[in-house]
Order: structure tokens, then sequence, then C-alpha cells
């Protein structure tokens, strides 16, 4: 069996010698009494775990803690604090810096080896949690990146803070040439929000393959999400269904934000949610779709909430919002830009990189000329 590594933190000459006559025989130990050369130790070591003591010169045990929990490298290492510090406000102190336990001294070996053991066993099944969880991701991940996505006369981008989103876009055509396109935006974001797309993905390409209408699509969509995910989990859909000579749409939106139909700088046509979105009601009856005719040059846009609903909390400018949404469409069409240049606006205007919704947007070129897909997905 593979002994686990533990680093020691004590200025206490006493203290590391007590501990390494009560661990050394089943364990790894890396002793040092200087705080700074612990934080090295810990950096290139990597130990299983780290018994740290708090009151020492230079650096206190709060301060390495909090630098140890700082480090992407480091992080996750377990810390149990030992101290002869004993009032509330100590351990309540150790736990705000990051550590996952408190022993007094003088230390009690049984309880130290049992604290260590449940640390261990603890971390050991928080790994295979996480490596469970990548693989899974992964799995999502291809599965959701269908290589029947069919990228003609579209283009689109977006942004997530994980490998996997609640946002989904799917293009295919049927066989006579009919062009489907659909935008997904499930509730919650990450893993738990993509665990339904591969079915929905799935659903999407066999049934437009076998030419079945979109409109049918969508009730099969919907009964199947119904049956399968839980209450708390469903999904809003923007639809257009684009006939052979791309001269009519129908358009379905299903609790998603306005689709837009652009035509000129001030002239935008809103295609507004008549529909709740997919998987809360079996059998829900959706509304027929609205239908338009079109001309050279219009084009659809489709785009989640993680847009329209960003936040600058900084600047106090409220939300992105649609006015600054179509703006930003115009500025983009007329500099010939990706729609990576739109997406990065939004970013820009929250100004932070963690703590945002999935964000995606769609271009649908109705004409016969086809779009250019960003490099944003």
């Amino acid at each position: 069996m593979i002994k686990a590594t533990i680093l020691a933190i004590d200025d206490s000459p006493e203290t590391l010698d007590i501990l390494k006559a009560a661990l050394a025989e089943d364990y790894h130990l890396r002793l040092t009494s200087c705080a700074e050369r612990g934080l090295k130790l810990a950096e290139s070591q990597h130990p299983d775990l780290i018994l740290l003591d708090v009151a020492m010169p230079v650096m206190s045990g709060y301060e390495v803690c909090q630098a140890l929990k700082m480090s992407p490298n480091t992080e996750h290492i377990p810390v149990i604090m030992v101290s002869a510090m004993s009032e509330v406000d100590d351990e309540l102190g150790g736990f705000k810096f990051g550590a996952v336990d408190y022993i007094h001294k003088p230390i009690s070996i049984p309880i130290l080896r049992a604290r260590i053991e449940t640390q261990l066993e603890l971390a050991a099944a928080k790994l295979v949690l996480q490596q469970e969880r990548e693989e899974l991701e992964q799995i999502v991940y291809r599965m959701a990146n269908d290589p029947s996505f069919d990228y003609r006369f579209i283009r689109h981008a977006s942004c997530s803070e994980e490998i996997n989103s609640g946002d989904l876009t799917l293009s295919a055509f049927q066989p006579d040439g009919t062009q489907h396109l659909m935008l997904c935006d499930f509730t919650g974001h990450g893993l738990s929000a993509a665990i339904g797309i591969p079915l929905v993905s799935h659903v999407f390409y066999s049934r437009t393959q076998e030419g079945v209408d979109l409109a049918n699509i969508l009730v099969e969509i919907n009964n199947l999400l119904s049956k399968v995910l839980p209450v708390h989990i469903f999904m809003a859909l923007g639809a257009v269904a684009i006939d052979p000579a791309r001269s009519r749409a129908r358009v379905w939106n299903c609790g998603m934000e306005d689709i837009l139909l652009f035509s000129s700088n001030d002239d935008w046509r809103h295609f507004r949610s008549q529909n709740l979105p997919l998987g809360i009601i079996v059998d829900n009856i959706l509304n027929k779709p609205e239908e338009v005719g079109f001309t050279e040059g219009q084009r659809f846009y489709l785009f989640t909430d993680g847009i329209t609903e960003a936040i600058d909390l900084s600047n106090d400018r409220g939300m992105f919002g649609m006015a600054r949404v179509k703006k930003s469409l115009v500025d983009n069409i007329t500099q010939h830009e990706t729609l990576d240049g739109v997406v990065d606006t939004v970013t820009m205007f929250i100004n932070k990189s963690k703590g945002f919704d999935d964000m995606t947007l769609v271009e649908l070129n109705c004409s016969g000329i086809q779009g250019v897909c960003s490099h944003g997905w």
C-alpha cells in the first residue's frame, strides 16, 4: 500500500519530534520549522496533507494557510492546524482561512491519527468524484459537439466558465433542403445544465435527417425532457425552419429572449415568446409558429439571456439589455467582424472573469449567401 505524504510545519522542534515518532512508521513525513520553506515544500512536493502550527515567527499559520489556498497547486491539500491556542476565535480563524480541522496542543496521538485518517479518506473520495466528473464532462462535451452540425448560413459565438454549458446550438437540413436551427438554453449552468443536451441533440439530428417536420420534433423533445429530467431543469428554446427556396421561415420562441429579424439599422422584427419552455409539461401544446417571408440580406439573431441580462455592477450600468445587443450587432455587420466581437463586448461590459451566465449568439443568414462560422464556439 502506498504511504500518504504528510508535511508538518511547526517552529517547535519538540513538536516535530513528537510528530515524527507518532507518524513516521505509517506515513512519508516532510518536516520543517520555517513557514516560508513549508510553502515551497508544499508547492514542490505536493503532500497529501499538511499539519500546520498557528503561532510562528515571520508568517503565522493563518497566513500560510491563506497562501496555500490561493495557489492552484496547493489549494486542494487538506490543512489541519495544530496549536496551543484554544479559544473559539482561534479555531474559527483557522477555518476562515481554509483549514479542514483544528487540533489542540498538547497533542493527543490517537486523536491526531484519527483526524489524519479521516481527512485523507475524505480527500481521496473527493479526488475520485472529481475524476468521475471530469470524465462525464468530456463525454457530454463530445456528445454535445455533434459532427452532424451543418454550418451553412450560420455564424455563432459563445462564452462559458466551464467546459460544458446549458446552451446548445443545433443546425441541420432535411433531405428536401429545409433548414432547421435551434438554440437551446437549459436552466442552470455547467454539467447539471448540460445533462439533457445529448438527448436533445440526438432527437434533433436523427429526426431532421428522417424528414420530420420541426414542429413534431419540438413536441417529441418536450415529452422526452418532461419524463427524463428533474422538475427544476427545463429548456428554453428558439427555433427557425427555412424552406428550401429560402424565401419563408417559421419561428418558434419557447421562453427565450426575443428572436430578432434584421433588415436594416432601424428595421428589426421581434419574435417574442409565446410558449412555455420545453420539459415542463408533458404534451405541452405549442402555439402555431409565426411565419415570415424575407428578402435578400435579412438575418435572424437568436441569443440566450446570458447576453441581455449580463450586469455591470462595478459601474452601475445595469443590464446589457436589448438596445445594446442591437447596436453591437449593427456595428458587427457594418465592420464585417466575427460574432466573437459581440460576445467580447458583453464580457467587457460586465468586467469580470467569473460568475457570469452562459452566453450564446447565433446568426442565421436568410438569403442564399452562406455565413462564415465564428471561432468563438
